[in-house]
């Protein structure tokens, strides 16, 4: 109560003097009578303990796995191993962890009453994994009803500390700017955010295999590619019905489920990252397939790390299979930014009769023809041979076919 008047003459500027930081008040300190938490003995066995913040709780859970516990087909040290790995690597990357510690890694999700962005949505879970010195740790704070908001907030950002760096799937436009949005309401009661850099393995996961999986739900990604199948799971949408039904009557049974598939998530993005650092780091000895290989060497390129990517796609490049034409072509793109002008032009013209890219590296020819090697009636030749793969050009913007018929004038 005194905490709270604290806080009333602030906001009414009565108070001029610095204010206390809130005394955190054991459950049997508290004046008056002691409040009584339903199902308190259940929430026991389940290894789950009320935190408490002034007149508020809420529920924290915390397990323990060793170093070498397996979540599929890695074991939590190799997630240790490959950020280890990326202190040695010298090219920028998005999910570079260099100058990293890996303990400094929060492996972070949220639960949600929806999936909408507004005010209306609340988060009754926000938890981490993270490394310890000999273990991995996973902490859970629920919230057990509306009113434990600030306590809720108030436990986890106490917690997380400074701790920079999230690792999350779909945190940069959901879970994140959620936190956000709710912090809001509690700011001036609970410790600032922290400022997060963020590793989102979503973007990364399409990336990846967007073409090459059903879908990139973090479900289908942790049984295609990291071997993890989850059994008896409570699926995402089933999250919220089963937090409000604890709301009318609070057993902890009815979200005990949501617990073990948020642990997970959690588990999950940590040896996700594991995998997709070894595929970017050890391109050429991890078992990857080529069409993953074209797509590490894309978004090397795509961030202007155009060195390591000319030497990947050199390696995938040849004519035959989707895969090494579009390496062939995006090999060619490159030397053609070097300015390496007659390499280039052996390359798109090693293209010029194939299914893909007849129209596009004929395109090229034609320029290099006339813009550099000044051999007219040779981009005329390729320019001819663009505008007569029809099956091409039909699909192809219209701008792009004036363009190249503008080459005959």
């Amino acid at each position: 109560m005194k905490n709270k008047l604290q806080r009333m003459k602030q906001h009414m500027g009565m108070n001029n003097t610095k204010e206390e930081p809130p005394l955190i008040v054991p459950l049997a300190h508290l004046p008056g009578e002691k409040k009584h938490i339903p199902f308190e003995s259940d929430w026991h066995l389940f290894q789950t303990t009320p935190s408490w913040f002034e007149d508020q709780y809420i529920m924290v859970r915390e397990t323990q796995y060793p170093m070498e516990h397996k979540h599929g087909k890695y074991a939590f040290c190799q997630t240790k191993d490959a950020v280890n790995r990326w202190q040695d690597h010298i090219y920028s990357h998005p999910l570079s962890a260099k100058g990293r510690r890996v303990e400094e890694l929060l492996f972070f999700d949220t639960e949600t009453t929806g999936l909408s962005s507004g005010v209306g949505n609340t988060i009754f879970m926000l938890g981490y994994a993270q490394f310890k010195e000999d273990y991995v740790g996973v902490k859970q704070f629920f919230l057990p009803g509306p009113e434990s908001e600030v306590a809720l907030y108030h436990h986890f950002l106490t917690e997380v500390g400074t701790l920079g760096n999230l690792v999350t799937y779909n945190g940069k436009a959901f879970d994140w700017p959620q936190v956000k949005t709710r912090h809001t309401f509690v700011r001036d009661q609970v410790p600032k955010l922290p400022k997060f850099g963020h590793f989102d393995l979503l973007h990364a996961s399409r990336r990846m295999w967007k073409d090459l999986l059903p879908s990139c739900k973090l479900a289908v990604v942790e049984k295609e590619v990291l071997a993890f199948e989850r059994v008896e799971d409570t699926p995402s949408y089933m999250a919220p019905m089963l937090y409000f039904d604890f709301l009318q009557d609070p057993n902890p049974e009815f979200v005990k489920g949501i617990f073990q598939h948020h642990e997970w998530d959690v588990l999950s993005l940590l040896t996700l990252y594991s995998h997709l650092s070894s595929m970017i780091l050890m391109w050429d000895s991890f078992s990857l397939n080529d069409k993953e290989k074209y797509e590490v060497a894309r978004w090397y390129e795509a961030i202007g790390e155009s060195e390591i990517a000319k030497g990947q796609y050199e390696l995938l490049k040849g004519v035959g299979s989707t895969v090494a034409e579009a390496s062939m072509f995006a090999f060619a793109m490159c030397l053609k930014k070097d300015k390496n002008w007659e390499e280039a032009l052996v390359s798109f013209s090693s293209l010029v009769g194939t299914k893909r890219y007849t129209y596009l590296a004929s395109i090229e020819c034609s320029k290099i023809h006339e813009h550099h090697i000044k051999d007219f009636e040779r981009a005329i030749y390729y320019s001819r041979l663009a505008l007569a793969d029809n099956e091409f050009v039909s699909t192809y913007p219209k701008e792009k076919q004036k363009r190249c018929a503008m080459t005959f004038s």
